[in-house]
């Protein structure tokens, strides 16, 4: 009996230090590697495919938090920034447009350290969840087959492109869409 107890107990040692190596991974986005002993802001802001959230957030003064705070980040990479706002990204990284910026940066934040993994599980016997982001709006969670898709209150939908990138606060998730929570 003891012997199936420590073979338990070694297992379950095995299978945690095994999702903690995993955790630590070094994940390369574009250009640069998204560092898990470095925060989600000094990550965004050194890659080329996350900087101008990373400039969305240090403009609606959120650069802080993200420094310290444990967040999970749905972040549209630069070419969707682009692509999907047009000639927006000039006001969404101004910082003299703080109260509009805040809400529309608060649509890519969502409390606590969420994984791929846990939207999966959080999706189990149901084909479709909502999940609330820091301004209070939610997102609904979908998935097609291995592909997760968050949609907006608007219809804006965005597919994780990019999963699990750890940081020391938090982990990112690349998108390939962008949120509004005005029409």
């Amino acid at each position: 009996m003891k012997t199936i107890k420590h073979l338990a107990l070694a297992l379950t040692l095995m299978i945690s230090a095994s999702s903690l190596a995993q955790d630590k991974k070094i994940l390369t986005v574009g250009d640069a590697k998204m560092n898990p002993s470095k925060n989600i802001m000094q990550n965004l802001e050194a890659s080329s495919e996350f900087s101008l959230i990373g400039k969305v957030f240090k403009a609606a003064g959120y650069e802080e938090i993200l420094s310290k705070e444990e967040y999970t980040i749905l972040a549209p990479t630069n070419d969707a920034l682009k692509k999907n706002t047009k000639d927006k990204v000039d006001f969404l990284t101004n910082p003299d447009n703080i109260n509009t910026v805040k809400d529309i940066a608060a649509y890519y934040i969502i409390s606590g350290k969420w994984h791929a993994a846990d939207f999966g599980r959080l999706l189990i016997g149901n084909g479709k969840k909502e999940i609330k982001t820091a301004n209070g709006d939610v997102l609904t969670i979908s998935r097609v087959k291995k592909d997760f898709y968050m949609t907006d209150k608007n219809g804006n939908k965005a597919k994780l492109i990019i999963t699990n990138a750890i940081q020391s606060n938090g982990i990112i998730h690349g998108i390939d869409g962008t949120f509004s929570p005005t029409k």
